[in-house]
């Protein structure tokens, strides 16, 4: 059973802790602009002249990227870091757009905090033309990471759906436990495509070993390992996707005939 979690709970978290909005490709004080495009181009995305919907948008920092590259920027948060034209307040649950209004849905670092995920696909069925896909940058936890997770929340170290390793392993207030079968049953369920997934080389010290992020270990000791997985992170991310903590997904809409 999950915890009892409110969107309300989950909003609060966010305003106090403005510095955990982030991802692979930034979000506190900006985004990795290259990092960003490169993921899309290997997963085949194209921007121009497509209208795109950032769910969980936090800052709204990908806004410049998208429409530098001619596409149409929407985003929508919980909580919303800055005013915008194109920054909505709203949840991904029950999104406030009429149906078959968008081309691609972005979806970065925000899914597994849904607290109802399958509605949250419905809805990105709904608003999404014939023809749309999805990306999401979603964190992993099929490796040891998802161990230690397990462990600290059965344990009590942490609470239920509340460890992570980021920000020096400050508890979390929902983050569910993402694996690639349960997004890929999620998805599949919801009318989407089996999907493709690439894995983030520079995290993969953090799935294999997460406790580099712990803010006791040693900082000659945390170098040594993040220079060692620097090394062979690029070769495991290939032949072992499932061992980094991140993985980045392309997603795209069956004929919505197909699907009943």
């Amino acid at each position: 059973m999950k915890p009892d979690n409110s969107l309300e709970r989950i909003q609060n978290y966010y305003k106090t802790n403005p510095r955990m909005v982030s991802s692979p490709f930034g979000g506190v004080d900006g985004v990795d602009r290259d990092l960003f495009l490169s993921v899309l181009h290997r997963l085949g995305f194209s921007l121009t002249g497509r209208r795109i919907l950032d769910v969980g948008c936090g800052r709204g920092f990908l806004e410049s990227v998208i429409t530098s590259q001619g596409g149409w920027y929407t985003g929508l948060d919980v909580v919303l870091s800055r005013s915008a034209f194109r920054l909505v307040m709203g949840d991904a649950q029950c999104l406030p757009f009429r149906d078959e209004a968008f081309d691609l849905i972005v979806c970065v670092d925000a899914f597994e905090h849904f607290l109802q995920p399958e509605s949250a696909v419905r809805e990105f069925r709904r608003v999404l033309r014939p023809g749309g896909s999805i990306f999401l940058s979603v964190p992993n936890y099929s490796n040891i990471a998802g161990l230690v997770k397990w462990w600290c929340e059965k344990s009590g170290a942490a609470p239920q759906y509340g460890w992570a390793p980021f920000g020096g392993w400050q508890n979390q207030e929902y983050e569910y436990p993402m694996t690639s079968v349960k997004l890929r049953r999620l998805l599949q369920t919801g009318g989407f495509t089996r999907g493709k997934r690439l894995a983030y080389a520079r995290e993969i010290s953090i799935g294999l070993f997460p406790w580099v992020e712990h803010p006791k270990m040693p900082e000659r000791l945390r170098l040594g390992i993040r220079s060692m997985f620097g090394v062979v992170g690029p070769l495991l991310s290939r032949i072992m996707p499932w061992a980094s903590l991140h993985l980045f997904w392309r997603f795209d809409l069956l004929h919505k005939a197909d699907h009943c």
